[in-house]
């Protein structure tokens, strides 16, 4: 009998975090369809945003709201000129998964201040960035949340 060797788990390419963020979004929207409550528009340029935060916690070996050089959300979005009249942000960090966006959702949903976030009313818009650190096989991800200036209240 062969003994079988087991594979180190295969790196994601990047249309498959790509399509995680999409999952994660649309997981969301479920949640949030559950609640009575409108879907989140997806924003690129927000996503651009959670995947630089999720790339630095991964390469500078940080899991924080507050990135140490860049500061919270909000000074984020301003890097990246993007303009918001209000934001939020979830993050997570997984590892060994088959479905890490579903493990992802469920988890903020278990999380009181995770899952307000997710059932804001304010919030119209998100972008979700997930990036993978091939050394220890880990899912970063960051769900950015916000509600452009000039759209009205809901």
């Amino acid at each position: 009998m062969q003994q079988q060797r087991r594979e180190p788990p295969k790196e994601p390419t990047e249309r498959e975090l790509r399509a995680i963020e999409q999952r994660v979004h649309q997981l969301v929207n479920e949640q949030r369809k559950r609640f009575k409550l409108p879907p989140l528009a997806w924003r690129e340029d927000v996503a651009r945003a959670a995947r630089d935060h999720s790339k630095n916690m991964a390469e500078r070996n940080f899991f924080s709201h507050t990135d140490p050089r860049l500061g919270d959300v909000d000074k984020r979005l301003n890097r990246f000129r993007i303009p918001w009249r209000a934001c939020g942000e979830n993050i997570s960090v997984l590892q060994g998964y088959k479905d890490p966006a579903r493990v992802a959702v469920q988890g903020w949903m278990s999380s009181p201040e995770h899952r307000a976030n997710i059932l804001r009313k304010e919030f119209t818009h998100e972008g979700v960035g997930v990036f993978y650190r091939r050394r220890d096989q880990r899912y970063y991800f960051t769900q950015i949340f916000i509600r452009p200036p000039e759209e009205p209240k809901r």
